[in-house]
């Protein structure tokens, strides 16, 4: 009863707290969506004013925007799916203000229809434009309003329905601690008290628990078995007489020297021990027979369950049985034994008889192997052997888990299988030669899936060798990391690349400008550094805005990418201004022809959409090591370049001299664009 009612309380508290996310959730998407409205007002009210002043042919961007806001308010007002959002109808309380929205959007909706019909003078189209998109913009502020009340309503209704659970969890879990006490502590307290006299020996202690339930039955058991001791007790007496008998023939066996055999008394001291036991155990034998206890050899839990065992063939439990205990040596050192006792009597006193093994060596070598057998099956890397000449041995699931592979399908193939087709011979044969000389290798792999489809793994061999130094096999571990290299990949573009033009950004070029002078500085080779901002770039973006500016900017940067060779750089350091490495150049002069063919390239007109616009660029560069031997001084020095090509009138290009000088503060120097 009480686990019911505890699953009851589960599945209560399940379904109250789902049927409180599914309404935040209807209020957040409602939220959402009655926000996208509002936007959407103002939308069709700055493209219908667009469209008056400047109308282009086919252009339907309004009665989008107005279907758009259609389908919104239908969503509202009967629920429905809009904008991948499935929203609930808004509450009656809410409906009167949606209903002023719609009242006021088809008066917008007429103003707009209104303007765009109007001629492009007619400023009474526009005022009434503006007029009604300000009512339609009030009444959607007033319906998010009322949202936003409505939301906080509900979130207090949702608190006061979690308080209502909390105190009826209280409630209910109150009635099952107390089914609990009655049925199930209360029976186990009187088990506990019979148990407890069995304990001390009173075997005449009974259970009165009534039959019908586990605990019951429980009492009836505990009852038999107490009865049943009483009775291994009075046969116990029979067999002292067979002792004697079995006296000459236990001598015998116990002269052995491969197995220790033992003797305890009721008081669990030794009574006997063979020269075998002695020598394991770390004791002379007048030490073992003089009365050795058991808790000399056995300690802490050890000793506590082969009491517990010695206890039960003392009681009748068991006459004989087998188990494994660790010990302690006279030294102190630890080693482990397998035990095999039976019950007997000695002299009409029970005693405790058994063969002793020293397992020492055995249980050290049984429990590696289950190390190793657990980490194999349930590592989540995957695992294989191979012999030495790499054909596959065995491998563990997760092998399985990522390559689709089952062992029947690979063993006694080579790894070969795996292959993606990605890596050439040299790659594989660095890789063995790698393995035959240190017997290692790790490193990123491309193979391919038993679905054809090819992953990135991180792989490690390792080689066993036998005694003789020969290879006994090779072990790989490897982990799928293809989404781990593939975000690596992504953060690092990020990190270094311009998002607009996909150059290399500021970064990145600081990186290469350091670099080229380290290779120039090793090899001996010179190279340029080009700084070029664009003319009329800022006449551009004001004048048909920062979009058609942003793809001027790639449009510029592919020109730029084809004036140069692959082992040169572009880079964009920010606005207008890029930066380029020409690498490898012998003498200042031969910029000259790079610097004409991107002028003459940017020169070219540039065609944004349904127009046309025309630039120049102004260039200025610095030599290394000529000009500078500091990257700080190189940037330097090529802008300085860069400020006297612009003051040469623009679309031109200077190489620094020591002449040229920084423009001076309040100066008519040239602006960037």
């Amino acid at each position: 009863m009480a686990l019911s009612l505890v699953i009851l309380l589960a599945i209560g508290n399940v379904s109250i707290v789902q049927f409180l996310l599914r309404e935040s959730d209807g209020t957040a998407a409602t939220l959402n969506v009655a926000g996208k409205m509002r936007m959407l007002s103002q939308r069709i009210s700055l493209e219908a004013l667009a469209g008056h002043r400047d109308p282009a042919p086919g252009d339907s961007a309004t009665e989008t925007l107005a279907g758009a806001f259609e389908a919104v308010h239908e969503a509202l007002r009967l629920g429905g799916h809009v904008f991948d959002l499935d929203i609930p109808p808004v509450p009656a309380a809410l409906a009167p203000q949606l209903q002023n929205v719609h009242r006021a959007w088809v008066s917008h909706r007429g103003a707009v229809t209104a303007l765009a019909a109007a001629p492009a003078d007619d400023g009474a189209a526009v005022a009434r434009l503006m007029r009604t998109g300000a009512d339609l913009l009030m009444h959607a502020e007033a319906f998010m309003d009322g949202l936003v009340s409505e939301a906080r309503l509900s979130q207090q209704r949702a608190l006061y329905g979690a308080y209502a659970l909390f105190l009826l969890d209280l409630l209910l879990l109150a009635l099952a601690g107390w089914v609990v006490s009655r049925q199930i502590l209360r029976p186990i307290q009187g088990l506990v008290r019979q148990c407890r006299s069995l304990a001390v020996g009173d075997y005449a202690a009974r259970s009165a628990l009534p039959p019908g339930d586990e605990l019951g039955e429980l009492g009836r058991a505990l009852n038999d078995s107490a009865a049943h001791i009483e009775q291994l007790l009075r046969d116990i007496e029979k067999e002292h007489a067979a002792l004697a008998d079995a006296q000459s023939m236990f001598k015998g066996l116990s002269d052995n020297t491969v197995a220790g055999i033992f003797m305890l008394d009721e008081n669990l001291r030794f009574i006997h021990a063979n020269a075998r036991m002695a020598d394991m155990l770390g004791y002379s034998q007048a030490e073992l027979v003089g009365g050795l206890a058991l808790d000399r050899v056995f300690a802490g839990e050890a000793y506590e369950t082969v009491k517990a065992r010695v206890q039960d063939r003392f009681s009748g439990f068991a006459a004989r049985a087998r188990h494994e205990a660790s010990a302690q040596r006279g030294d102190g050192s630890v080693i482990e034994l397998e035990l095999f006792g039976s019950l007997m009597s000695l002299h009409g006193r029970p005693a405790l008889i058994g063969l002793m093994f020293d397992i020492t060596e055995r249980k050290r070598a049984e429990a590696s192997a289950r190390r190793a057998s657990l980490v194999y099956a349930n590592t989540s890397e995957a695992m294989v052997v191979t012999d030495a000449d790499g054909v596959i041995q065995d491998i563990n699931p997760a092998f399985t888990a990522v390559t689709g592979y089952s062992a029947q399908e690979v063993v006694g193939r080579t790894m070969s299988v795996l292959s993606s087709g990605r890596h050439g011979e040299d790659f594989y044969r660095a890789m063995w030669a790698r393995l035959v000389e240190t017997g290692r290798w790790s490193g990123d792999i491309h193979n391919r899936r038993k679905s054809g489809e090819e992953y990135v793994e991180r792989l490690s061999i390792n080689t066993s060798y036998n005694a003789d130094g020969t290879v006994n096999c090779r072990i790989g571990l490897f982990s799928d990391v293809t989404e781990k290299r593939r975000r690596e990949a992504s953060i690092w573009h990020q990190a270094h690349y311009d998002l607009l033009t996909q150059l290399p950004n500021r970064q990145m070029f600081q990186e290469n400008l350091r670099l080229s002078i380290e290779q120039s500085r090793s090899g001996g080779l010179p190279f340029g550094l080009v700084f070029l901002d664009l003319d009329y770039f800022k006449e551009v973006n004001d004048t048909w805005g920062h979009e058609a500016g942003d793809q001027l900017l790639r449009l510029v940067a592919r020109r730029l990418s084809e004036c140069v060779r692959s082992s040169d750089l572009v880079a964009r350091l920010g606005g207008d201004e890029f930066t380029l490495i020409i690498r490898d150049i012998q003498d200042p002069d031969d910029l000259f022809p790079v610097a004409d063919k991107i002028l003459e390239s940017l020169s070219q007109p540039f065609a944004l959409g349904d127009r046309t616009v025309r630039i120049s660029a102004s260039m200025g560069a610095a030599f290394y090591p000529r000009d500078g031997q500091s990257d700080g001084e190189l940037l330097r020095a090529a802008d300085l370049a860069m400020y006297a090509a612009k003051e040469e009138g623009r679309n031109h290009f200077r190489i620094y001299s020591a002449g040229m000088r920084e423009p001076s503060a309040g100066s008519d120097a040239p602006q960037s664009g």
